[in-house]
């Protein structure tokens, strides 16, 4: 057996070897030495566990930890899986499910994500097997530093109760639709890049790219799609009005800590309501985004029916720029980690299926930009999402001599990605 059972009955707490902890996966819920009997507490929740943590567990002696019941499956590696090798078997499989029981749920007539002729993801220009433009990508890249300090406005004048510009907003939303049309897979790219922790501009701005394109594989049209993006763009202006010495990215170090953290959303949607320019759907997207499926969330432990769907995408697009961000202070986490989270909050009922399987179309089961080993050696960069195909995105093979290669991995059933792997072991083998 893999776990097994405290004696007490009672005991949410199963123990598990450390041998099978699998990597990235952030704690619901406190660890403890499942050896002792004192209770010694080895990590607290909202904390990530990484090679480091690992390899530290075992210079203290600790072989197993006690684990709560709501990480167990989640913490626990597949058989087969091993936290070395980077297995993503286990990934796919849940990936496969998310779809699955998507395609149930879309021949309900009371689902709320349909493809229709408003659907603004006919103007996207479909993907192709091709390099990113570079003149396209710098200027995107340009784009990205304006909107940010277009963005820091906004959120000045929503701080300081002054008239909203309601141009600045549009030119963040109309640059949006102009970028997606182009090159949604670039889009998407420059919205994923890690930003610092603490930078709320920023983040909410890379935030709301990724909730449109998201929003876009769903088939909201244009109006949804500018609400969306607003209600994510300034969904942390009461982050300014709150003691965050205390909290990293959205985690809380004490539960005092956590109390603080819990006001923000609400400070957030006063603020928006002081202001005709915000739309009931931007006040509920910002106002609701921290809420989650199974009433885990806050400020109001709201579930499913209660949350707006449009704050069911921004939740699962903040959750994966809050855990890409993280990683980039932590090169044993990687950005597919964040994707395999999601996954599996999907499949216990924390966050929406119909959001993630969007993310996964948005941003394949590998993220754009990440670097990957296929099945024949090669290592490869991926380039572009296959939409449905979650696991066989369009990658740049990197050869010997120094040249790459474009492949379709949907239009090659030989190759295959293994595992993902962090870009300076791919630099560490080019050199």
């Amino acid at each position: 057996m893999v776990a097994r059972i405290i004696k007490q009955e009672s005991s949410p707490y199963s123990a598990l070897n450390i041998d099978r902890l699998r990597m990235g996966v952030k704690l619901q819920a406190p660890i403890y030495d499942a050896e002792s009997e004192k209770n010694i507490l080895l990590l607290a929740s909202g904390k990530s566990i990484t090679k480091t943590t690992i390899q530290n567990l075992k210079k203290r002696g600790i072989r197993s930890v006690r684990v709560h019941e709501r990480d167990l499956s989640n913490l626990t590696l597949a058989p087969g899986e091993n936290q070395s090798s980077g297995s993503t078997a286990s990934l796919r499989l849940q990936s496969q499910k998310l779809k699955n029981r998507q395609a149930d749920e879309t021949k309900r007539t009371n689902s709320p994500w349909q493809i229709q002729s408003q659907s603004f993801l006919h103007e996207v220009t479909p993907p192709a097997t091709t390099a990113y433009s570079p003149t396209l990508q710098t200027e995107y890249r340009k784009e990205f530093a304006v909107l940010t300090k277009v963005t820091d406005d906004i959120y000045k004048q929503i701080l300081g109760a002054s008239r909203i510009s309601l141009s600045q907003i549009q030119s963040v939303t109309n640059s949006s639709f102009s970028q997606m049309m182009q090159d949604m897979d670039l889009f998407v790219l420059e919205g994923i890049t890690p930003v610092a922790l603490g930078n709320f501009c920023r983040h909410g701005l890379q935030m709301s790219s990724l909730a449109m394109a998201m929003g876009t594989q769903l088939g909201l049209q244009r109006e949804h799609l500018s609400q969306l993006c607003i209600g994510c763009l300034v969904h942390d202006t009461g982050m300014v009005k709150i003691n965050t010495s205390g909290i990293v990215g959205h985690l809380p170090s004490r539960p005092i800590d956590s109390l603080e953290l819990r006001k923000h959303p609400v400070i957030t949607y006063n603020l928006l309501s002081e202001s005709n320019e915000f739309s009931m759907i931007s006040r509920m997207v910002a106002y609701q985004i921290h809420e989650r499926c199974d009433g885990s969330g806050y400020p109001r432990g709201q579930k499913q029916n209660q949350i707006h769907p449009f704050a069911k995408i921004a939740a699962v697009a903040d959750e994966f720029i809050s855990l890409v961000s993280l990683a980039a202070a932590n090169a044993e986490v990687h950005p597919y980690q964040a994707v395999e989270q999601l996954i599996y909050g999907a499949s216990r009922g924390i966050f929406d299926s119909s959001a993630v399987r969007a993310l996964l179309q948005s941003i394949s089961l590998y993220p754009v930009g990440s670097a990957v080993e296929l099945n024949q050696g090669q290592l490869a960069t991926v380039l572009r999402t296959n939409r449905q195909q979650y696991d066989a995105p369009v990658v740049s093979v990197l050869h010997s001599d120094g040249k790459t290669q474009i492949f379709n991995l949907q239009e090659h059933d030989d190759l295959r990605v293994i595992r993902a792997i962090p870009h300076s072991e791919l630099e560490a083998l080019c050199l």
